[in-house]
């Protein structure tokens, strides 16, 4: 939802010590409705307030930030940050593998607990909205009803009935799906899934916290098992990773008991057909964005 550079830098002989030879900088699209979407869901400013207000405490660690801006009256922005080149970055359509997925999980788990129930949502993180806040359930529900035909026709004979009552039934109950107000909540991602994610050894960094909410832990849980692993693997391996993800909470003192995490999780998963449908509507600008769909769509359906 906005445009990247990379920029090298130089310096002077006299002030090139412990500086970055060079940094990735974060501006707005350019285009009009990408524009209105960014608004109208607070996709620049949660980003900027994650940098500015939260991103120094959690131990999930993320590029070093240099500078953060944000205009509320233009929605404009800039991020400069840490550039990642020379660590690794794994393809979502390859699919996550599965010691990578146990880190991943674990430093996530660790970043939820750092926000469990936390008395700052009502401080100076109370600009974080919930994730069932007006207007997010209602354009997530518009945007599905107008998506799902061209989904539909994208994948003519991949969608089996069980999915295709789902799908007609989503934008119904889209409010009840977001809604977890029984759970204990904490500052979700949003968005965390294979691209967003860097890997240097058992390290771990994390990019891209316009979408981050108040929910609860197992919706980044659902998003990233149902749409950052294969199919096999998430078979194979779903109930070790959940697990892990419990176990790592539990050991920092926290308890998410086991029924309500599966609730919580299966909802999300649901939840997520919203990403490949929402998406299928869209400019799919080349070869890989086709296939990332498709195999989106294929993960949490399946």
């Amino acid at each position: 939802m906005g445009l990247l550079y990379r920029v090298k830098l130089s310096y002077s002989e006299s002030s090139a010590k412990e500086v970055p030879q060079s940094v990735v900088i974060k501006v707005p699209s350019p285009h009009e409705q990408t524009r209105h979407i960014a608004r109208a869901f607070m996709f620049y400013g949660k980003e900027i307030g994650f940098y500015r207000d939260a991103a120094k405490d959690t131990p999930l660690d993320t590029p070093r930030c240099y500078a953060a801006h944000h205009d509320p009256e233009s929605d404009d922005f800039v991020l400069v940050l840490e550039d990642l080149d020379g660590m690794e970055v794994i393809s979502q359509l390859d699919g996550c593998p599965i010691d990578k997925a146990e880190i991943a999980i674990e430093a996530l788990a660790r970043h939820h607990a750092a926000f469990w129930e936390s008395e700052r949502f009502s401080e100076d993180l109370a600009w974080l909205p919930f994730g069932w806040d007006v207007p997010f359930p209602q354009a997530i529900a518009q945007g599905f009803s107008q998506a799902w035909p061209t989904c539909m026709e994208m994948f003519p004979n991949g969608v089996s009935e069980r999915i295709k009552k789902v799908g007609e039934k989503f934008p119904t109950v889209t409010s009840e799906m977001m809604e977890l107000a029984d759970s204990p909540v904490t500052l979700a991602h949003g968005d965390f899934r294979l691209d967003n994610l860097f890997f240097q050894n058992e390290d771990l960094k994390v990019i891209d916290w316009q979408i981050c909410i108040k929910t609860v832990g197992g919706y980044d849980v659902g998003y990233f098992l149902s749409q950052s692993l294969t199919i096999e693997d998430r078979r194979n391996h779903e109930r070790d990773l959940l697990d892990k993800y419990r176990k790592t909470l539990s050991e920092i003192g926290l308890d998410y008991p086991q029924d309500r995490l599966m609730e919580d999780y299966r909802r999300s998963v649901l939840f997520c057909l919203a990403y490949p449908v929402q998406a299928s509507a869209a400019a799919l600008v080349n070869e890989r964005a086709v296939q990332l769909v498709t195999e989106m769509f294929a993960r949490v359906s399946t």
